[in-house]
Order: structure tokens, then sequence, then C-alpha cells
């Protein structure tokens, strides 16, 4: 018995005397939500493991391994040269070796690589690139005096692929350049979005550039290595741990470009912890047995094919991403947004202040059952015409709208209701800028009404290509009955030279694009004819969320007054009223209170009276 004891005594002492392994990372998302995978692996074979995150840059990691105080980390094959101090390669697999020869040299392991890149690219907004004529970064050159440029701390601290030799390598000088730490990328990409800074540079992994469609440029020089990531460990820790290696292989090729992406988003974009985005991905990918305990709400934001990609759906996402952290916030893409939030696909919808109406009995009545959220920016109505004469054409029209339901075919109805000619109205399933072009050239319609944001490159290309098409005034079309039954419209200009061909200013109309949510929990309809379908189990925003969607929206007009808004919207009123005495009536009450309340405490402490027989 005494033996097995001591045994038992050994065997537990041998355990804990074993070191854990030492698992650090970069203060960037994308490295933490790495190093998580890597301890949770070991941790699935048994592996006892020390989480070391966030150490700081490349430099910090790197020297923090050399002098084993980590024994291993995510790095890239890119960085791994330009710290050796070798010469870049576009060749992925030329770049690892000559990474893993010069790591070795100094008693580092390179392992095998996850199968993804993070390459550094050069981002900027649509707008910019096209007024620059942006497509290589060399293009740059022409234009860097004016633009402002973003990169995070680590880009600017790089001696060898990183800020100053960026700038010497392209001959550029920007006329500002600011610099973001690591902990604050997703604000580079605000600054970007909010036009404080023209160009950034940024990572190919980081879930924005798809999400806001930003344009990357192209780099034709090479300047920028290949990055692939891999483990970096030790000889030291490998000869401690031998299971570091059968670990790390079970994740080798496993991570695409893709995967990555998505896992950011759900970290940096989502707000999701990284130890349940890690474990998640090593779920899905079957190398843990137990899924993360939790359920990642979705929130669907409705919104039309030709809002996708503009100022306004940015603007959108971000806000409601950045004021509900936790939910997997994404867009629904559809060509009538409310209907998306009625059938349960979207949770909110972002679509013109109209679209809150509907046509009953020739009246123009706003829904009660849809409230407004927020007002993003102005959407501006484009009314096409073949007629090279700018006025609205004579005798009876053809209007050519949206489908049923949308903003524009609510608006031709009311025209058509209001107006003493002769006009039909013709809704089409799939609208647009080219759409619109060919009913309008076949014949079928006289006018198309499309809204849209001043400049939308769809309209910008469909008047570059065709001079048969041009926009109407409807400063003449917009009569009192119109101005009464639709007052969340209101008159506007599409400046000259806003779109090719169109050199004077078009007199139109705009009106808000609004964030909407359903508005009670009462069951309501809302379809095919304006709102008809049903809204099983709608759930108005909640106060904090309304509030703080708006606050991160920044400076932005409040919503129409016309429009029902969310509670949060509505203004407190707190009027102090300057009478000495605004209500006698309670004021006699309480002294009658305190006059009974006096009277009872003198009965109970008056002396009591001696009787005589």
């Amino acid at each position: 018995m005494r033996a097995f004891v001591s045994l038992l005594i050994v065997i537990l002492l041998a355990g804990c005397s074993s070191d854990p392994v030492r698992v650090g990372s970069k203060n960037l998302a994308e490295s933490r939500v790495l190093a998580e995978m890597f301890a949770l692996l070991l941790e699935e074979d048994g592996v006892s493991v020390k989480r070391m995150p966030s150490l700081g840059a490349t430099g910090v990691v790197y020297q923090a391994l050399i002098d084993d105080d980590i024994d291993l980390y995510p790095e890239y094959t890119g960085t791994a040269l330009a710290f050796l101090g070798a010469r870049s390669n576009d060749d992925a697999d030329e770049a690892m070796r000559v990474a893993s020869e010069g790591l070795a040299r100094n008693g580092l392991v390179l392992l095998d690589r996850l199968g993804f890149e993070t390459d550094y690219v050069v981002l900027t907004r649509p707008a910019i690139a096209a007024a620059n004529h942006l497509d290589d970064i060399s293009d740059l050159a022409g234009a860097d005096g004016r633009l402002r440029l973003g990169v995070t701390q680590s880009f600017a601290e790089r001696p060898r692929d990183g800020l100053e030799p960026f700038l010497d390598r392209f001959g550029l000088t920007f006329e500002d350049i600011e610099v973001f730490s690591e902990t604050s990328r997703e604000g580079m990409y605000d600054a970007l979005l909010e036009r404080s800074v023209d160009i950034i540079v940024g990572l190919s992994t980081d879930p924005e550039i798809s999400d806001y469609e930003l344009v990357a440029l192209s780099d034709a020089t090479g300047f920028f290595p290949v990055y692939q990531a891999a483990p970096l460990t030790s000889d030291l820790a490998l000869e401690r741990t031998p299971d570091i290696a059968a670990a790390m292989q079970k994740l080798a090729g496993r991570i695409d470009d893709d995967m990555m992406r998505s896992l950011n988003a759900a970290v940096r974009l989502d707000g999701r912890p990284v130890n349940r985005v890690a474990r998640q991905a090593l779920y899905d990918l079957g190398l843990v047995a137990k899924p993360p305990r939790e359920r990642t709400p979705v929130l669907a934001i409705a919104m039309g094919p030709e809002t996708m990609g503009t100022d306004a759906g940015i603007e959108t996402l971000r806000a409601v991403r950045k004021s509900m952290r936790g939910r997997d916030v994404n867009l629904l893409s559809t060509n009538v947004p409310l209907e998306a939030m009625a059938s349960g696909e979207a949770r909110l919808a972002l679509t013109p202040a109209l679209s809150g109406f509907s046509l009953t009995d020739g009246r123009v009545i706003r829904d009660e059952r849809v409230e407004a959220i927020a007002a993003i920016g102005s959407t501006f109505l484009h009314v096409l015409t073949r007629s090279d004469d700018r006025a609205l054409p004579e005798g009876t029209l053809t209007i050519a709208t949206g489908p049923v339901g949308s903003a524009s075919h609510t608006l031709a109805l009311a025209v058509a209701h209001n107006s003493n000619r002769d006009i039909s109205v013709m809704p089409l399933d799939v609208f647009g800028a080219q759409a619109a072009s060919a009913v309008l050239r076949d014949g079928d319609a006289d006018l198309a009404l499309i809204f849209a944001a001043r400049g939308r490159q769809d309209l910008v290309d469909l008047f570059a290509r065709s001079d048969d098409v041009t926009l109407a005034d409807v400063a003449g079309w917009w009569t009192n009955a119109d101005r009464l039954s639709m007052p969340v419209m209101r008159e506007a200009q599409i400046a000259a030279g806003t779109y090719p061909g169109i050199d004077e200013t078009v007199e139109t109309l705009s009106t808000q694009m609004i964030l909407f949510g359903p508005a009670t929990s009462d069951r309501f309809l809302i379809g095919q004819q304006g709102p008809n379908a049903f809204f099983d189990e709608p759930r108005p925003l909640q106060d904090k969320s309304v509030a703080a969607i708006n606050r991160n929206l920044g400076l932005h007009a409040a919503v129409d007054p016309h429009l029902r808004r969310a509670a949060a919207l509505t203004p407190e009123v707190n009027i102090l009223d300057d009478r000495i005495n605004p209500y006698p009536g309670r004021a006699i009450l309480m002294i009658a209170i305190f006059g009974y309340l006096i009277w009872a405490g003198w009965l109970f402490v008056r002396p009591e009276r001696e009787t005589t027989d």
C-alpha cells in the first residue's frame, strides 16, 4: 500500500512540475484568434497551456520567442523575411523555404502553413478611385499631394516593408498621414468611410473590405511580399513539449482566406469573444469535441440591391454593428425591404421614407405598424426619359417603377391618382438603370422612376454609354395635391455634371433614407399592395439600441416628423410650472391629512381625565 501511495505522489509531482506551453499573440484580432486555436488544440491533446495574448507588435512577440519567454505564436512568412533582412519574395513556396532556413539559424522553427495569406493591401473608396483614376499603387504618384493616408502603428514601424519603405518605393508624399494603433484598426476604416482619410493600408483578410466594397489598388512592382500564416515555435519549446508539432499539424492547410476573413469579422465586427470564435472554428473543422456554449443571434438588415455598397448602406451596417455587439449583423439584398422584414427574413429595413406609406382609396396613408429608427441621408428621384426635351412628355403616360410596394411604385401611383392625365403604372420585378433604359428604348414606358443617391455608379455608366436617355425635370409635375399627399418628399436638385452628358441642373425631388423596424407586437399585414403580409413576432428595437444607432451614425438629420418615430426618438417634454401652487386641490388634501395626523397624535399623548364618583 505504501508503495502505491509513493508511486501516486511521484506521478502527481511529475505532472505538477511540467511547465505549460506558453502561447502568445500579437495585438491583432487575427493573431489572437489563431493563438486561441493553437491553445485549444493543445488542450484537446491534454497539454497544459498558458495564454499570453496581445503582447504587442511583431517585434515584441518575436523577441519574446527568441528569449524563451513564450513557446509558440502565429507568424507570417513575409514578416519573417523582413525580420531576417531577406529579400521579399512573391513565390509562396520559395518564401517559406527561405524563411524557415533563416529562422532555423536563430533556433526557431516555422511549422507547416495554415493555408491562407494575409497580405498588405492599399485601399480607398470607390469615389476616390474613380475621381483620381486609381488602379495601381503607382497611380497614387499623381494624386498623393492632395490625398490623406491612414496606416496602423505596426505598419508604420516596419523597417523593410512598412510606411517609410512604401513611400520611398513609390515616391509618394501625402498631404497628411494619420497613424492608428493596432487595437483601433476598425477606427482606420471608420476614418476612410467618414472621409477623414482617403487612402489606407489594410490587410487582405480585413472583413471591412468586402462589407464596405472598398477598392484595392494592385501592385505591379511586387513591393509587398507573400504573407502566409504558420505557427512559429522554437527548438527549446519542441524539446520540452514535442506534442506542439503534432497539434499544429492538425491545422496545416485547413484555414483558407474566406474562413479567416469570417473569423476576423466575428471578433471585430460582431463583437464575439475570441475563445468562442476559435472554438467554433475548430469544432466546424472537426478538431475539438465540444462547440462553444453560445448561439450567435443573427440580425439582417434588408435593403434594395441598388442600396448595397452605397454610403447609406455602409453607414447603416456600421452603426447597427457598433450598437448591437455580439450579434451577427449582415445585409440582405431584396427588391422590397419592408416585405423582407414582414416575412421575418430581416429584422430591420433600409428604404426611402415613402416606403412607409401606401395608397389606399386614393389616399396616401402612413403605415402605423412600422417605425423609423434613424434617418440615413437622402435619396433622389431620377426620372428617366428618352425625350431630348427635359420637360415631361404630354398626353398619356406609362411610368415604369420598381416592384409593387417599392417607393418608386408608391410615388407613381400617387402621381397618377392626383393627375388629370391618363397615367398607367408599370411595376417591374427587377429594376435598375439597365432595366429602366430597356423599357424606355422598347417603347413600353415613357418615363422610369428610380430613387438613388446622386452620382450612383450604375446611372453614371448608363449616361456615359447612352445618348438617347436623359433626366426629366419634375418641377412642373409636383402639384399641390402631390405635395399634400406625400409630405415626406421635398424639392431638390441634381447639379450639372453629376452625370455624363447632363450639363444643366435638373430639378427633382428627394426624401430621406430611413432605417425602419416593426412598431408594435400586434400582428399585422405587409405585402404586395404596400404593407400586407404578416409580421409573426414584431419586436420593436429597445430604446437603448435605437439611441446607440443614432449616436453611432454621428451628425445626421432627425427623422422626418411625418413618419412614425421610435419611442426613443420622441423628445421628452418637461415644462416647469411657475405658478406658486399649480395644484390647489392637492394642497387642501395634504392640509387635511396633516391636520388629522396632528389630532390623532394629540389623542395618543393627552393625559387621561380623572373621574369622580
